[in-house]
């Protein structure tokens, strides 16, 4: 399951995958749906230290994106 929350509406969106390396394509998918749905862009993603998230591929595609990147602390929720 992956869940996206905004925070500022606190509004969430959830994803279920079948496996872990599906979460880039679908923050893909959601950024877009977003960006369009508000015409507003992505600026912060917060995120676990889990690997899904630290892959060298999504790192670069939040730097091109200009999307500024926060990870919890290890050994946090």
């Amino acid at each position: 399951m992956l869940s996206f929350v905004d925070g500022f509406s606190a509004k969430v969106w959830v994803y279920f995958l079948r496996q872990k390396k599906e979460t880039f394509s679908m923050f893909k998918k959601f950024k877009a749906l977003i960006e369009t749905r508000t015409g507003r862009k992505i600026k912060k993603l917060g995120t676990n230290n889990g690997l899904e998230f630290c892959e060298t591929e999504f790192n670069e595609f939040c730097a091109v994106n200009g999307i500024a990147r926060c990870k919890t602390l290890v050994g946090t929720p």
